[in-house]
């Protein structure tokens, strides 16, 4: 009988036997050279169709070659906090453990801190993709401390401002419901710019092994399409490097080629992956997972749709808020339509001298809380 094992964080499951199934651990462990707050994640492979298992009352630590111990709490199910800030030292060893719930024990090899790469520049330049898409490719040059080879991986957070296609000035309200009753007023609330955003899902890593210098020369961390509407008013992109050792590398560069580059910890069988953690109490007590220290730079950059795409017009939800409906005042179904949510008055008909017809459109036309929210992130820079 064939099942499906998915892993957490995952997005393409593998079959295999029922009889094969493993109740593996995952281990997603890092620690960076910032001073803060570190953390460790821990869950279990679960079956398609089920809940990630998330693995807790388990006792973490982090401890270094000079007898300092780094305790790890629970935060939340599967969520391990350290409970001081701390970040990694160049020159020290470090090590992890874990004990399960169950008894189970479970140590990483030494690990230490590479030397620093600095990001010397972060740009977005106009391109078209292998596949032939126009759009926008965001890429970064740096340089490594050191003159061997270095290897580097990047995560990113974007954030983008989303500009409603038309301006409702005024908003009708409810009154009263029995007998349905509108009224229209000034709207006060901000619904012309609004904000959101996303992190970065993929394995993205390069590295300079071969190359006369440590230098990472355009390396393309995203890549958007031009009819993606995250541009189309002002972006904003904040990339991390972390410099990684080799070992490091090659776990990340065979999940990347067992799984499809969903996550971080995609989907693969265990078994073919060595990660640097094993069991102490048994050595066929399969675990996936890595443990590294990292030297982690960013680096952050806005650029407006114009500033890209000078000569075409941005993508907005214009053509789509072409649809108005025209309803008299006195209309019930006009109090239906706006109780619904999916409709707002934008203005009277100018065609209509006595001012009782009113043209409606889409909320998400006029109302940009539709798609994110409507407080501006304390970076954002206009």
């Amino acid at each position: 009988m064939g099942m499906l094992l998915v892993i957490p964080s995952c997005t393409e499951p593998f079959e295999f036997n029922a009889e094969e199934f493993e109740n593996v651990l995952i281990i997603e462990a890092g620690i960076t050279d910032e001073m803060k707050t570190q953390e460790v994640f821990l869950s279990r492979s679960f079956v398609a169709d089920e809940e990630v298992v998330q693995e807790r009352g388990a006792t973490v630590s982090i401890s270094d070659d000079v007898g300092v111990a780094y305790q790890f709490q629970e935060a939340e199910p599967g969520l391990y906090r350290s409970t001081i800030d701390f970040g990694a030292v160049e020159g020290r060893e470090y090590r992890l453990q874990v004990s399960t719930a169950d008894g189970a024990s479970y140590s990483s090899t030494v690990v230490t801190l590479p030397s620093k790469a600095e990001i010397q520049e972060l740009r977005a330049v106009r391109t078209t993709n292998e596949r032939g898409i126009d759009g926008v490719a965001i890429l970064i040059n740096s340089i490594g401390q050191d003159d061997g080879a270095g290897f580097y991986r990047y995560e990113y957070e974007e954030t983008y401002r989303i500009q409603s296609a038309l301006v409702g000035f005024e908003r009708l309200v409810v009154v009263s419901e029995d007998p349905p009753t509108l009224e229209l007023v000034w709207n006060d609330r901000n619904e012309r710019f609004c904000y959101n955003g996303q992190t970065s899902n993929t394995i993205s890593i390069t590295d300079t092994e071969g190359f006369s210098e440590n230098k990472v020369s355009d390396f393309q961390v995203r890549f958007i399409d031009r009819r993606d509407r995250i541009v189309a008013s002002r972006y904003s992109i904040l990339v991390k490097q972390f410099k990684q050792s080799r070992e490091a590398h090659v776990f990340y560069e065979t999940l990347q080629e067992f799984s499809g580059i969903e996550s971080v910890f995609t989907q693969t069988q265990p078994g073919f992956i060595n990660g640097n953690i094993s069991s102490d109490n048994d050595p066929k007590d399969r675990v996936l997972g890595f443990f590294e220290a990292t030297a982690v730079t960013s680096k952050r950059i806005f650029f407006d749709f114009n500033d890209i795409f000078t000569e075409e017009d941005p993508a907005t939800l214009i053509s789509e808020c072409e649809e108005t409906r025209s309803i008299r005042l006195f209309d019930p179904g006009l109090f239906a339509l706006i109780t619904s949510g999916n409709w707002r008055f934008l203005s009277t008909d100018p065609l209509d001298e006595t001012q009782t017809t009113y043209l409606l459109v889409k909320t998400r036309c006029v109302d940009c809380t539709v798609f994110g929210t409507n407080v501006r992130p304390d970076f954002w820079e206009d």
